[in-house]
């Protein structure tokens, strides 16, 4: 190997370790010793955002219904506003000072009648005022009618201790806690994407198309959950094309 191939060949391997350890040093969130070998933490450049299309997300979100006015309007539609659960779980720790009713009416009609001949005398006398053609010695009708009617009350005053409905009535705690959170979660995610699509729309059709797609998928699902009151006053995808 000559002299100028093996200056060139050492020239070219320390050019790639400097360039190497520049590379390494000056990645984004590392930390590198200066020259006092204190540890200096490189942070990547911010992103700059334009102010004007930050006030217009700013503008779309205080025109959408807040947060706790949607979460009471899904309460509301699916009978779980905290008022009613409450009243509910108060109705069935009381339910044993109210008795169980029960009331019954019965009717008997009966008719009975009785002919008796005499053994001695078969031909009795037979008055225009009293006919008596079959000449029975005596003849006696009895009517039974009879008319009963009951009303009985139970009172089941254990349950004033313990009743297994006011343990219904509390699961539905747990219904009304999903379902705010459920709310929430999809709230916020549709928020997301709508910054996205203001502040960084996709260069791409196909993936403006899927953002815009994504944020009718929210609407309709947070409308559902409300019965219908979210989706005229939300925002829409459209109002920015």
């Amino acid at each position: 190997m000559t002299r100028n191939k093996l200056t060139t060949i050492l020239v070219t391997g320390a050019i790639a370790i400097a360039l190497g350890g520049v590379s390494s040093a000056e990645q984004p969130g590392e930390e590198i010793e200066g020259e006092d070998e204190t540890p200096v933490r490189i942070t990547p450049a911010k992103q700059k955002i334009d102010k004007a299309k930050l006030k217009r997300v700013y503008k779309v979100i205080k025109a959408e219904p807040e947060i706790k006015q949607v979460q009471k309007w899904a309460l509301r539609y699916h009978d779980l506003n905290p008022g009613r659960v409450k009243a509910l779980q108060r109705n069935a720790r009381l339910k044993g000072l109210f008795p169980e009713v029960e009331a019954g009416l019965d009717n008997s009609v009966g008719n009975s009648f009785t002919n008796t001949r005499d053994g001695l005398f078969p031909i009795l006398p037979n008055p225009p005022q009293n006919p008596n053609p079959e000449n029975f010695k005596e003849r006696v009708s009895q009517t039974n009618d009879n008319l009963t009617w009951r009303v009985r009350a139970v009172w089941s005053l254990d349950k004033l201790v313990f009743n297994s409905e006011a343990l219904d009535a509390m699961s539905l705690t747990s219904l009304q806690e999903n379902l705010v959170r459920e709310v929430t979660t999809l709230y916020y995610a549709r928020r997301r994407v709508i910054a996205s699509l203001l502040l960084s729309p996709p260069g791409d059709e196909l993936e403006l198309f899927f953002e815009m797609t994504r944020l009718d998928e929210l609407t309709a699902t947070v409308d559902g959950l409300t019965g219908g009151k979210f989706a005229d006053k939300a925002w829409s995808a459209e109002d920015a094309l």
